[in-house]
């Protein structure tokens, strides 16, 4: 029994022995593996992104992304990212900043009531994606996105124009009438436009708009024939009087294809005849 006890405790010390030689010959073959840092500059940009894609309001969205532009910056000036570190995450930022940015313009786009606040907003943005550069100068905007802003600001342009033209209802003369009417028409029916409901219905009335001012405007030149003691007879006759004709006539002849109908004009010959009588009886009682 003493003897298989002897034996076991000296199996088990060969073996221990064995077993330590192993192991440190394993230490001597294979180096230990190396200590992988982690970066911590990294490691704060990439939150950043997470933040930003988890963001929940625009405010925040773009905190964020002020917020990690900077960062940027301030990493490569102090030498904690190479240029070529930094440039990849102006690269990853903007990839991941620029489509939130877009789906809000076109969400507000898409929209009944549009605010000239929220335009004047995304001109600042866009202006501010195409001035991020890399270390060579190059944009980091892609071509895609450079287009969907310049889609944003040819929006914002096309709605500040036809603001103006659903203003623009005097009457400035027929070629003036045309031109204005066929743009209210063009940006009624524009794809984005056309969502905003008052400046559609203004544009809509644009032409109703000018043709009531374009018979105003005949209106009042047939009332110049009433002021004949202010005038000598010779421009009465030979400038006054034709120049009233000739607006009358033009009207007449043109309202129903610009504006869709006129108005009956046999009043305003009525008063016109009226007036230039009176103006005949006054001129020869006077001598002129």
């Amino acid at each position: 029994m003493k003897v298989t006890v002897k034996i076991l405790i000296l199996v088990l010390s060969i073996a221990l022995a064995i077993g330590g030689v192993m192991v440190y010959a394993k230490t001597r073959v294979e180096p230990p593996v190396a200590f992988q840092p982690i970066n911590q500059f990294e490691k704060d940009l990439n939150h950043l992104y997470s933040d930003l894609k988890k963001a929940g309001a625009a405010r925040e969205e773009d905190m964020i992304y002020l917020k990690t532009i900077d960062r940027i910056s301030v990493f490569e000036n102090e030498n904690r990212l190479t240029q070529v570190e930094s440039d990849k995450h102006r690269d990853k930022l903007v990839d991941c900043y620029s489509p939130i940015f877009l789906k809000r313009c076109f969400s507000a786009f898409d929209k009944s009531d549009w605010k000239d606040m929220d335009h004047s907003y995304m001109l600042i943005v866009s202006k501010r994606l195409h001035s991020v550069k890399h270390t060579d100068g190059s944009k980091v905007l892609r071509k895609t996105t450079i287009d969907s802003l310049t889609l944003v600001e040819n929006i914002i342009s096309d709605y500040r124009q036809a603001r103006i033209i659903s203003r623009s209802t005097a009457y400035k003369g027929v070629s003036s009438a045309q031109n204005t009417i066929n743009q209210a028409k063009k940006y009624a029916n524009d794809t984005y436009i056309s969502k905003c409901i008052d400046l559609r219905n203004a544009l809509n009335n644009v032409r109703a708009g000018i043709a009531q001012s374009h018979y105003n405007y005949i209106s009042s030149q047939v009332e110049k024939l009433s002021e004949y003691r202010y005038y000598g007879q010779q421009y009465y006759e030979n400038t006054l009087v034709p120049q009233v004709d000739a607006a009358v006539t033009e009207y007449d002849n043109k309202a129903n294809a610009l504006y869709g109908a006129k108005k009956d004009v046999d009043v305003l010959w009525n008063r016109a005849r009226g007036y230039y009588n009176e103006a005949s009886n006054y001129y020869n009682n006077n001598n002129y």
